[in-house]
């Protein structure tokens, strides 16, 4: 957050400087108002290239093994123009699916919580695909000797779960 801040500082400077360099070299004395006018629109662009394009420039500098599963879109009151088109400040993606010991049907997975001025949390999970639920892996006391969990807090999932259908392969990219 404080690199974004001092980029945006330092390209409303730079702005001003070429725009008054510009009327340097023409000859002419520049108007009081353009100035911060230039700087300012400079400043607003590449706020608003920023916060819109974080998601496309994060997600795409994940490796080919990690597919995106959902995403959230969120307003603020101190961006108005944020109640128009919400940009994408979340999202959670899913990487290194595979079987859980044993024939039961279960699958780990690595789940990556991505957000923005947030650093990113990994979890690994368990899902019973055909049950229609998951639970954190580190709640589990460990796999019985066929393979099922132990223990654990399982949370129901819908059968629409974005995060369901990318583990599950029912949806999304098909998992191991």
């Amino acid at each position: 957050m404080w690199f974004n801040l001092i980029a945006v500082l330092v390209l409303g400077v730079a702005v001003a400087g070429v725009v008054m360099l510009a009327f340097k070299v023409v000859g002419q004395k520049p108007p009081r108002w353009i100035l911060p006018l230039m700087a300012g629109a400079a400043m607003m662009t590449y706020t608003l290239y920023n916060d819109y394009s974080w998601f496309s420039r994060t997600a795409g500098a994940l490796p080919g093994t990690v597919t995106v599963a959902r995403t959230y879109e969120q307003t603020h009151p101190l961006q108005p123009w944020t109640y128009l088109v919400a940009p994408v400040n979340r999202f959670v993606a899913v990487g290194n699916v595979v079987a859980a010991p044993g024939d039961t049907g279960y699958r780990l997975a690595e789940v990556h919580l991505l957000q923005r001025y947030v650093p990113t949390a990994t979890a690994a999970m368990v899902f019973d695909c055909a049950g229609g639920r998951r639970a954190d892996l580190v709640d589990l006391d460990g796999f019985d000797a066929s393979g099922q969990p132990i223990g654990g807090e399982w949370r129901t999932l819908a059968d629409d779960d974005p995060l369901r259908a990318v583990v599950c392969g029912t949806g999304g990219t098909p998992s191991a």
